[in-house]
């Protein structure tokens, strides 16, 4: 009897010194990740709601929580562009080869001698539902344990407008809303406990498990809250004022300036995408397909206000002129997609939202973008990453899908 107490009492303490290890091995060498490394999902769309859509759209992470391949080993000959931003450029409800992120590595890949690179990577760090404020803490977070980038494209706006909104439009906005727990899926900064699903040997083994028996999560008939949120629109009233946005403008004008300070510090150029949006006078039957720009969160609560087209374009407008304002401002590349976009459902599925075909136009300007912005062509044998700073371009590209 004596012998098995000590063996408990020696697991146990072995236990209590493992997890701490590990509690310490990833306060030091955790990470932020977006996306689960590794993680692999699928989900089947239904259809009925979102006909525009692919029926199948899968999601996979690579080893740095980027929603795309694995970048190469050796990166020293590797052209690398990182995407930032928020849904519009996170792309959740397309395709792993049909978001913008992946046109633009399809059309990079074929013009690696003009890039001076022996191979490409584009990886995509956004976020639905993430404002300028959210995404600065995710690139402050993560652009540390990459060794530098070429490019980094931000596609920002939308979310600062649906956020504020949301909050009934406020007079003044409180900074330190966005933590690394709500924005990030995987990071090393708990909390921490001793229940099993708080430990932090459970999230190492976890890491194991995706990277060396990788299992995919599947959903069915996805698309059934866009219905609700649908329906919750069309019973709705519709509001055709707003109190004075300047505090939304400005605070997304100063989080946008420390975002691109952000980007700076890894990336050789940074391009500001203005934030697109679908414009147009709407038929009673397209009318009904919308559902974004309710004061509240439909997604959490019921929402019995929304606001009229008159008010959504004005503040869409606004936030994209803002963005031209300091992108010009702090001398970086800006891209306005406004009029390559056809302003259809062919194009978006919803105000803000993509289609395969409206990706497809998105992520061959920005690979135009980054083809022309910059100076000419570095010399025979010259890195991409030993080019001086760009100045802002203007992209003519096919507008159909």
């Amino acid at each position: 009897m004596t012998w098995i107490l000590w063996l408990l009492a020696g697991l146990l303490l072995f236990g209590l010194l493992a997890e701490l290890a590990a509690r310490l091995w990833l306060r030091l060498r955790g990470g932020y990740y977006v996306l689960p490394p590794w993680s692999r999902s699928e989900m089947t769309i239904d259809r009925s709601v979102l006909p525009q859509l692919e029926e199948r759209v899968r999601i996979e992470a690579n080893r740095d929580g980027e929603r795309g391949p694995e970048p190469p080993r050796d990166l020293r000959e590797t052209y690398r562009v990182l995407i930032a931003g928020g849904s519009a450029a996170e792309c959740y409800m397309l395709d792993q080869d049909s978001e913008w992120a992946a046109v633009v590595r399809r059309e990079l890949a074929g013009k690696l001698e003009r890039l001076g690179a022996g191979a490409v990577h584009v990886g995509n760090l956004a976020r639905s539902l993430v404002p300028c404020e959210a995404i600065d803490l995710i690139l402050a977070k993560a652009l540390p344990r990459y060794p530098r980038l070429d490019v980094l494209v931000l596609m920002i706006g939308a979310s600062d407008v649906v956020a504020w909104l949301e909050r009934g439009c406020p007079a003044e906005i409180e900074p330190g809303e966005y933590t690394p727990a709500r924005v990030f899926a995987e990071h090393p900064e708990g909390p921490f406990g001793w229940t099993p699903r708080k430990l932090a040997l459970r999230r190492i083994v976890q890491r194991l498990q995706r990277r060396l028996f990788p299992r995919v999560a599947r959903r069915s008939n996805v698309g059934g809250m866009i219905a609700k949120n649908r329906a919750m629109r069309a019973r709705a009233a519709m509001r055709d004022e707003v109190p004075d946005p300047t505090p939304m403008i400005e605070g997304f004008e100063t989080w946008l300036r420390r975002v691109i300070a952000t980007a700076r510090s890894k990336a050789k150029r940074v391009i500001v995408v203005r934030q697109p949006w679908l414009k147009r006078e709407f038929t009673p039957e397209e009318d009904a397909r919308l559902w974004n720009f309710g004061a509240g969160r439909p997604y959490a609560e019921e929402v019995t206000t929304y606001f009229t087209h008159r008010v959504v374009n004005d503040l869409m407008g606004a936030v994209a002129d803002a963005a031209g304002r300091v992108a010009e401002e702090c001398g970086v590349e800006q891209l306005d997609l406004m009029e390559r976009l056809d302003p259809t459902f062919e194009t978006f599925y919803d105000r803000l939202h993509f289609t395969r075909e409206g990706a497809g136009v998105v992520g061959r300007a920005v690979a135009e973008a980054i083809l022309s912005g910059g100076e000419a062509l570095p010399a025979a044998g010259a890195h991409p990453r030993d080019r001086t700073e760009s100045k802002r371009v203007e992209v003519e590209t096919d507008p159909r899908p």
